[in-house]
């Protein structure tokens, strides 16, 4: 799925924000700026990255809100194993034309008899967190004022 997301890499956005309620989702990004110059990270106990490019959220603000969500999952970027990718459209924001996550709902659940209507599976990838929704709808995408 094309959006303005796709402007920078799915691993530049940031998660401000998460917001799950009444069957919505709304997950505001950040797009992050990394700085010009490398600098030491001490992470204590005598580790210490050198040459490191500190990240600042200073970037674009943008909402991408799902309504009629019927199923979430979120998976840390470094957990998540691709799985189904070759049925996923490209960009920050992906639709996966099939995938194992939407046979075992329509299989192993009661999604399919309590609510009528084809479900759609869409992942939305982050540098922290990668989020799998299923919903009926497609999300839309705001780009917001700070």
């Amino acid at each position: 799925m094309k959006s303005d997301l796709d402007s920078q890499t799915y691993d530049r956005w940031l998660i401000d924000s998460c917001i799950y309620q009444d069957n919505t989702l709304a997950i505001e990004l950040i797009g992050d700026i990394p700085s010009k110059e490398k600098e030491d990270i001490d992470l204590g106990e005598g580790s210490i990255i050198k040459g490191a490019y500190r990240v600042e959220p200073k970037g674009p603000h943008y909402r991408v809100y799902f309504d009629d969500v019927v199923f979430m999952q979120v998976f840390d970027e470094c957990a998540n194993k691709g799985q189904d990718d070759e049925f996923r459209d490209e960009g920050v924001i992906g639709q996966y034309k099939s995938s194992s996550l939407l046979s075992y709902i329509k299989s192993e659940t009661l999604i399919m008899d309590i609510t009528p209507g084809d479900l759609l599976h869409f992942e939305v990838r982050t540098g922290e967190d990668w989020f799998h929704v299923v919903t009926r709808e497609e999300p839309s995408i705001t780009k917001t004022v700070t």
